[in-house]
């Protein structure tokens, strides 16, 4: 099974143990060899021996932090308008390079470029590299935030919380 050319459907956020990330985008055939085999999805530590941090596919939504913010801290029922003109949603990736759209975007109305190439950025709207900073948030079919993916690897899900497993 080959998915269309260009189509990459899992980037990984690998994790060091001085906090540095790093990414890979992991082909669909070997995902597909992996889930045949009974593995996870994506590789749970990469070549460098560094741990999954989460990984994300094309509508996965992201939320970046300001620098003084604590993610821990944040609760996300009741967002201010400035957080949530600071949530992503992960468009395509390939190699190293991730990249997104703000969530609030559908698409473009008139075929100019508003962002970047093809209407997509790597950076936040205030310069910022997304894939650097962000976290992955789990919703449920109606849109609400579940789940948490904080920069220590940690889930968390109201009360709890599970040590760098997908949800």
């Amino acid at each position: 099974m080959e998915a269309a050319k260009g189509t990459n459907l899992f980037f990984a956020i690998y994790q060091n143990g001085e906090g540095k990330r790093s990414y890979d985008t992991i082909p669909l055939n070997i995902v597909i060899e992996r889930q045949k085999q009974g593995l996870t999805s994506v590789p749970e530590i990469n070549e460098k021996e560094e741990k999954l941090l989460f990984y994300l596919s094309p509508n996965d939504l992201v939320y970046v932090p300001n620098e003084d913010e604590n993610i821990d801290t944040i609760d996300f029922n009741n967002l201010t308008k400035e957080q949530t003109e600071r949530i992503y949603k992960m468009v395509s990736s390939s190699g190293n390079q991730c990249f997104f759209l703000r969530q609030d975007v559908s698409t473009a109305i008139v075929n100019k470029v508003e962002y970047s190439a093809l209407n997509k950025m790597e950076r936040s709207v205030n310069g910022v590299m997304i894939k650097e900073f962000c976290s992955k948030l789990n919703t449920d079919r109606l849109g609400n935030i579940k789940s948490v993916h904080n920069k220590s690897g940690i889930i968390k899900i109201g009360n709890h919380e599970y040590e760098n497993k997908e949800v």
